[in-house]
């Protein structure tokens, strides 16, 4: 081993962690900014992370078993919830909404929450 090694490999250490301190910094910035945009997002749009297709089922499936146990207050306000999120959303959801507006038919309550504008 040549003796002028040694002192190289704390500078190629320290240049290593450097980089990896660098490195660090950007992903974290760059995360706190995704972070910041999407708290910003459902701060406009409080439905957003329900207005999905997988999670809209499991409500439905959830207010098809209360109605079907006769728990007919969660199945009114998980229909209701369904109609809320999903109305508006495009083609992809109108299922749900049309699903959780017959759901509401059979229990004989409106589909909308009382005292609310429609």
């Amino acid at each position: 081993m040549p003796a002028d090694a040694g002192p190289a490999r704390p500078r190629r250490a320290r240049r290593v962690a450097l980089l990896l301190v660098g490195a660090s910094l950007v992903l974290a910035a760059g995360g706190a900014l995704w972070f910041l945009q999407f708290a910003s997002q459902v701060r406009r749009d409080p439905a957003l992370i329900y207005r999905e297709p997988a999670t809209l089922d499991k409500l439905l499936k959830r207010a098809d078993e209360a109605e079907r146990a006769g728990d007919r207050a969660t199945a009114i306000t998980t229909y209701r919830f369904v109609m809320a999120v999903g109305q508006g959303a495009g083609a992809d959801l109108a299922p749900y909404v049309v699903a959780a507006r017959a759901g509401l038919g059979r229990l004989g309550a409106g589909d909308t929450v009382p005292g609310l504008p429609r």
